[in-house]
């Protein structure tokens, strides 16, 4: 069985990655006190919260490894990381972009349902991550079908066979 050539490039991961890495930057910003493209005073009461302003940090650290997670597959430094784990992270941070992108089209159909939608509820930031999760879903589906179909139903079976 011959294999085609797979539609999305290397170009997907490096968008991926810098996607991320504008993201992890808007959090360390935010994380330092300063909130461009947020509305300053809320994000300032907001992150009064000590766990809320943890979870900025949280946050920020999985955008910062999600750069690297990103390159992986189409660098030649990438290729000398622990492979397994990082297409683990990959599955992982697809995943997460994926069912937040879910729960916003889970709430804008509730407001459309109850006759509550506007246009202006769609945030920047929601588009923000329909991007995200479009770009490191098709990275992570690319390096799936380069390691020859061993996507999360495989590392799933493998974990259960290592026990």
């Amino acid at each position: 069985m011959s294999r085609t050539r797979y539609p999305a490039g290397p170009w997907v991961a490096y968008a991926a990655a810098l996607w991320a890495a504008v993201f992890a930057v808007f959090h360390i910003i935010w994380a330092a006190g300063w909130y461009p493209l947020l509305n300053a005073a809320e994000a300032r009461a907001g992150f009064a919260t000590t766990w809320k302003w943890v979870y900025l940090v949280f946050v920020t650290a999985m955008f910062v490894i999600a750069v690297p997670v990103a390159l992986t597959p189409v660098t030649a430094w990438g290729r000398r990381l622990p492979q397994s784990l990082m297409y683990r992270l990959a599955w992982t941070g697809t995943a997460l972009l994926v069912l937040r992108l879910v729960a916003a089209l889970a709430q804008t159909a509730y407001l459309v349902a109850v006759g509550r939608f506007r246009y202006a509820f769609v945030g920047h930031w929601d588009w923000w991550f329909i991007l995200g999760a479009i770009l490191f879903s098709a990275s992570t589906w690319r390096w799936r079908w380069m390691r020859g179909g061993h996507g999360p139903a495989e590392l799933l079976s493998a974990s259960r066979q290592d026990a």
